[in-house]
């Protein structure tokens, strides 16, 4: 999988840069972001992005609870094919506003496939290094063995038969029971944060910055993308002479 991940990956954005520089010398038609052909590939680009994002609520469905590589798959694939087409929209137009979001979506997928390709092989052969093997453990903190309680106590409610060690907040849960799923999700950041801070989990000493920060730095760019793709489909459209700033406004527009 990591092979076909790599390939993929590589290849179609790809294919979206070469058709970005070479569009406007080998093709009949008007090869601008806004000129028809191009304002569909924006479209397109834009619809496949959002549905890469079904990948974060599918996840916490109990249909695929449990590890799926179709699913890793299918969202590695269609924000291949959402990063080709958004380089090809763009014509790599670097002087205007939209670059900034092209800029977050290439940092969004850069975070997604160090994640999926090499996060993993560099974190695991820390793990089981943090502890001393068959020495005893020091005694965890009160704070933390209250934590835990407080966690088991919530999950009596949410979900009775499951365990607090393995069990996940799914999206049947948030719906179910919202305001006891806000809670347990605060009580598992605090338990996050806890843990981290202990020396035996070796989080600080064995893992590396960006191991420990791509994650999140991947969900923040999503976070960007998604506002920056809003405020560049709004401008465009309803404030087609605000986003022209003076320029033809060569797009289809609804409103000047």
């Amino acid at each position: 999988m990591p092979r076909v991940l790599f390939f993929l990956g590589t290849a179609v954005p790809g294919a979206g840069l070469v058709y970005a520089l070479l569009a406007p010398r080998i093709v009949p038609y008007d090869a601008r972001p806004g000129a028809p052909i191009g304002q569909i590939l924006g479209v397109v680009a834009t619809v496949l992005l959002l549905t890469a994002l079904l990948y974060l609520p599918a996840k916490r469905t109990e249909t695929v609870s449990a590890p799926n590589r179709r699913l890793v798959l299918a969202h590695v694939l269609v924000g291949a094919v959402a990063l080709g087409l958004a380089l090809a929209h763009s014509q790599l137009v670097v002087n205007q506003p939209p670059i900034l979001v092209l800029l977050a979506l290439l940092g969004l997928y850069g975070t997604g496939l160090y994640g999926r390709l090499l996060a993993s092989r560099r974190m695991g052969p820390t793990f089981g290094r943090g502890g001393q093997p068959f020495r005893p453990a020091p005694a965890l903190p009160d704070s933390f063995r209250r934590l835990i309680e407080r966690k088991r106590e919530l999950l009596a409610r949410i979900e009775p038969a499951a365990a607090e060690a393995t069990f996940t907040l799914l999206l049947s849960h948030w719906t179910r029971r919202p305001v006891l799923a806000v809670r347990y999700y605060g009580l598992s950041l605090e338990e996050r944060r806890q843990m981290r801070a202990l020396e035996a989990a070796g989080y600080q000493s064995q893992m590396g910055a960006v191991e420990r920060w791509w994650r999140v730095g991947h969900l923040v760019l999503a976070w960007l993308v998604i506002l920056g793709l809003v405020v560049h489909v709004v401008t465009t459209l309803f404030f087609a002479e605000f986003a022209a700033g003076g320029r033809e406004i060569y797009w289809w527009h609804l409103r000047k």
